[in-house]
């Protein structure tokens, strides 16, 4: 192995879109009828669903309070990735988590960008919820990699440490200076049911994500106190 494996034990984040108030998805199909029609339907086509089935073994009788089962925790793992991840090409199915709020706020700005810009999106509020995940597991250590790394050089490498069977990485972003990341493959080192915190409406303007909006505190955030112009031009730029 090229580069080293540590022990983590500590709380990782990230945002999930989610409506304030959190409401029934079920609810806008009217009659209790419909609803349950519509709940049925979707254990036969969700892929979460599906890979929840998976892990159980069909076993309609496991425990639903497992760490494992919660949809926060396996839904990451039964999606494919489109865009891919930092470290892994398209369609690996992972979890990018950040080590600190700043962080997880930047990442999550960063990538609801890239999905507006890319439908066309007109301005519009998206709402978003903090997820805290406690992480307990060997991890291969890649936050001293050279700056100038390339993305594909990148994905070379975090592809022969998925295929080696690793719990994943920790890693740095150059155009997010002062955070730390992680990257999980499996999602056996989420011991324990992630946790929901803040709530946040992201305001997007048509262009870019220009300010937050934190529900809790009652208080708009500018983008510039999560993320330096500069070095959000960079990472796009990359």
């Amino acid at each position: 192995m090229e580069y080293s494996q540590i022990s983590v034990d500590d709380q990782y984040r990230r945002l999930i879109p989610s409506k304030w108030p959190t409401i029934d998805i079920y609810e806008k199909f009217g009659s209790r009828e419909m609803q349950t029609f519509a709940a049925e339907l979707e254990t036969i086509t969700n892929p979460r669903l599906a890979a929840k089935a998976r892990i159980t073994g069909g076993d309609i009788s496991a425990d639903s309070n497992s760490p494992r089962l919660q949809n926060w925790n396996h839904a990451p793992f039964a999606y494919p990735m489109p865009e891919g991840t930092y470290s892994l090409p398209p369609p690996y199915s992972v979890l990018e988590l950040a080590a600190d709020e700043r962080g997880a706020l930047a990442r999550a700005i960063i990538r609801r960008e890239e999905f507006l810009s890319r439908t066309d999106e007109p301005a519009c509020g998206v709402d978003m919820r903090m997820i805290t995940n406690r992480v307990v597991g060997k991890f291969v250590d890649l936050r001293g990699l050279p700056p100038e790394t390339s993305q594909t050089a990148r994905w070379m490498m975090g592809q022969r440490l998925y295929e080696d069977g690793v719990h994943g990485v920790l890693f740095k972003m150059t155009e997010l200076p002062g955070s730390e990341f992680i990257c999980i493959f499996n999602n056996e080192v989420l011991v324990d049911r992630g946790v929901q915190g803040a709530h946040f409406r992201f305001r997007w303007d048509g262009e870019r994500i220009s300010r937050l909006y934190d529900f809790a505190a009652d208080r708009d955030i500018d983008r510039s106190d999560i993320i330096a112009d500069s070095m959000a031009a960079l990472g796009a730029a990359g």
